[in-house]
């Protein structure tokens, strides 16, 4: 990998994209159901907004999106893939006997990872033409959740062996059993979020852009990282950018009848997504599984609509299966 690359990649993150994500320091708080032992007590904490065990540290971290940025900001044809997929053998079945090695090809690139015993999966992420693995933990949730959680995860464990937050991954490393933190004894603004912040406000285009700014800056407040005055300042600035922008979106002139976005027309998926829902027996999920083959081998599904709805018919026939009689 070029040097400059690296270089790009190991950056430290502005203090404004760095979050707290908690950590129990009490065996006993993180072995109870309830997250909190006898001994300590559960409270909103001040620097993180969760509602946990007193008895817990913080670990800085960068959230996916800023990773992804990174890596795009550095090579923007960046790429990762799972070193196991999970391949419905029925859809690769029906892929074989079209013949068509470009529909096999698909079947295969389009399967989700496969998760393993610990709930995670192992993927290769790869950047400026260096490849290097790296894992994800889906966390404890299942489904499709628990591989989005497990990708995020991934990519900042693989981000980490190219250099991307180092730093923070060398304080996760030294915290161990570190005391609880306690919450800053004043207020004290990040100023370079200060400007961040409002440049955004003066730039915001929609109604649900300036709430979620309205959201970041109570975080900081509840964080410790932003004070009276320019939370007030803020507050403001956003409040008449709100009036504003609500203003021309309620002057905004309707599209010409013309212009109007036609209907999407009802396609293949959309009818058996209609049908898998209304499916309430094995045998209906099993006739319902053969005509979404037979579709997909005549063309009528893409890969990805087979694979979403032969995935979503096992689980359904697996939740049926396992209701009590």
């Amino acid at each position: 990998m070029d040097e400059d690359i690296a270089r790009q990649l190991r950056e430290p993150f502005p203090a404004e994209k760095i979050g707290k994500l908690p950590k129990l320091t009490c065996g006993a708080c993180r072995d109870s159901r309830t997250k909190n032992c006898d001994n300590h007590r559960k409270e909103r904490c001040r620097i993180c907004g969760n509602w946990l065990s007193v008895q817990h540290t913080h670990i800085d971290y960068v959230g996916h999106a800023d990773i992804t940025d990174r890596f795009l900001e550095v090579d923007p044809g960046w790429g990762w893939e799972p070193v196991a997929r999970e391949v419905d053998k029925d859809l690769l079945r029906a892929a074989i006997e079209t013949g068509n090695p470009d529909i096999v090809k698909q079947v295969m690139d389009a399967a989700p990872p496969q998760m393993d015993s610990n709930g995670g999966f192992w993927m290769r992420v790869t950047i400026a033409g260096t490849t290097r693995l790296g894992y994800g933990d889906g966390g404890g949730k299942r489904g499709p959740d628990a591989v989005k959680v497990a990708i995020g995860d991934g990519l900042r464990n693989a981000g980490m062996r190219f250099g991307v937050g180092l730093d923070m991954w060398r304080k996760e490393t030294d915290t161990g059993d570190a005391p609880q933190s306690q919450p800053p004894a004043e207020q004290r603004t990040n100023a370079r979020w200060l400007e961040s912040i409002k440049s955004r406000i003066a730039k915001a285009t929609s109604t649900e852009e300036l709430r979620t700014l309205g959201n970041e800056l109570e975080a900081k407040v509840q964080g410790g990282f932003c004070e009276q005055d320019h939370y007030d300042e803020v507050w403001q600035l956003g409040t008449a950018r709100l009036q504003e922008v609500e203003q021309a979106e309620a002057e905004r002139p309707a599209p010409p009848p013309e212009e109007r976005q036609a209907p999407r027309p009802v396609t293949a998926a959309d009818e058996f997504t209609a049908r898998l829902k209304a499916a309430d027996t094995l045998e209906d999920l099993a006739d319902l599984n053969g005509e979404v083959m037979a579709a997909f081998k005549a063309g009528k599904l893409d890969v990805n609509e087979g694979n979403g709805l032969l995935r979503a018919i096992k689980n359904k026939q697996h939740d049926v299966g396992t209701r009590p009689a």
